[in-house]
């Protein structure tokens, strides 16, 4: 969850510079989630639901990360302004008025048919989850920690993406046609006066009791800060990925049911400087960042899997060279797609039937990891890499941190075992 997603530090008490710093991300967040929900006009019913209720598991762990933020903070006028907000998200001593039960009547009211499985949270974002909330119960972990990651990444950085949310959602056809029978109380809380007011209030407590504080604060709160808009952005991005990956006519196509259709781009590239890379493509062009090693970063480039390596110093051959990754070497520049595992079995039984050698034979790399995937290399005529890869669970393209919610896939093992033998 560590980003740089701005300049460099702030000096500790400058609590000018940092609202001059948190303003400016906020300005790029507005731009992320502008691009990232551009779909919503136009998605069909079953794509609207899909992004729609990955929502609903942030309702949960809000609640009790806030409850969790209030008994760490000190009495005072932060503390009491945080009790507010959790009474409020409780519905004020009312259940049926409670956030996550008015977001659960709003996807009610859409009336847009679905299965049980497409309201269950996505692996990858439990992960970000539970790692925000090991992250604000952590030993070392201050108060002003806390209400950078949870405070303005709870009412500030979550409202930028509701309301631009919001902004598309109120286009989209389906919505339009239905509207006057869909709930929208959950919205008219969070896109209104109501939560702009709260982070306003926010805001001007930060000003009177972090300025306050030691002098570790400021430079805490920035920490904090950066964590939640990195989680944020990685949050959205898996949720869009997932959302615009799904197809209602897989089944027309002959996927096997109950198989989900996958055909993500999988794009390798070598890089001058891996951090300067980083910043670009997260920063500038809104990537999502995943896991990362000392010589590669993941991006969740708009549901695409870009990988950045970086490159050596000198220039190799035909400008390609091989990279490290999780115990073996593999070379950079490379393409390929992420397949489910029937069609990523099938292509590897294809490829053999042709005749056509691999350069790497499949296999399964990252075993017993978040991202175990199946993977094989073969170079085309003119020498260009490829690799196709099936992931144990999709949801894990991106994963940076284990979670035990992982769902596990029978037969990887074997489809490897089967590819490699045909």
């Amino acid at each position: 969850m560590k980003t740089d997603l701005a300049p460099a530090a702030l000096s500790p008490l400058d609590l000018r510079a940092f609202w001059t710093l948190a303003d400016d991300l906020q300005r790029q967040t507005v731009d992320h989630a502008s691009a990232l929900f551009a779909f919503v006009e136009t998605a069909s019913p079953p794509r609207l639901f899909s992004l729609l209720a990955q929502y609903r598991c942030f309702t949960d762990y809000y609640i009790a990360d806030i409850a969790l933020l209030i008994a760490r903070l000190p009495p005072g006028r932060m503390r009491s302004f945080l009790a507010d907000i959790l009474f409020d998200e409780l519905g004020s001593g009312d259940a049926a008025q409670a956030h996550p039960q008015l977001y659960d009547d709003f996807l009610a009211s859409l009336g847009i048919e679905h299965g049980d499985h497409e309201r269950q949270a996505l692996t990858a974002n439990l992960a970000l989850l539970d790692a925000a909330r090991a992250a604000l119960t952590a030993p070392g972990a201050t108060a002003a920690y806390g209400v950078g990651l949870r405070g303005m990444g709870g009412e500030c950085v979550c409202q930028v993406y509701l309301a631009k949310l919001y902004e598309h959602l109120i286009r989209n056809p389906y919505v339009r046609e239905h509207r006057e029978r869909i709930d929208w109380t959950f919205w008219e809380l969070h896109v209104g006066e109501h939560d702009i007011a709260h982070r306003e209030k926010l805001r001007a407590l930060i000003g009177e009791e972090i300025g306050g504080m030691d002098a570790g604060s400021v430079a805490a709160l920035e920490r904090g800060y950066r964590d939640s808009m990195a989680a944020w952005q990685a949050f959205w991005g898996h949720i869009h990925a997932a959302a615009t990956a799904a197809d209602p006519a897989a089944a027309a196509r002959g996927a096997p049911a109950g198989e989900a259709a996958i055909a993500q781009f999988h794009l390798a590239i070598g890089v001058h400087d891996l951090q300067t890379a980083r910043a670009f493509y997260c920063d500038v062009l809104g990537a999502g960042q995943g896991r990362s090693t000392k010589n590669l970063i993941d991006l969740d480039f708009y549901g695409h899997h870009l990988v950045i390596h970086q490159a050596p110093q000198e220039a190799v051959g035909d400008a390609a060279f091989g990279s490290a990754f999780y115990g073996e070497t593999v070379k950079v520049p490379h393409f390929g797609i992420n397949l489910n595992w029937r069609d990523w079995s099938a292509l590897a039984e294809r490829i053999k039937r042709h005749g056509y050698e691999f350069v790497d034979p499949p296999h399964v790399r990252m075993r017993d990891l978040p991202g175990e995937h199946a993977t094989m290399f073969l170079n085309d005529p003119s020498g260009n890499a490829l690799e196709f890869k099936a992931f144990r669970n999709h949801d894990e393209v991106f994963a940076t941190i284990f979670a035990t919610h992982t769902r596990e896939m029978e037969g990887l093992d074997g489809l490897v075992e089967k590819a490699a033998a045909a």
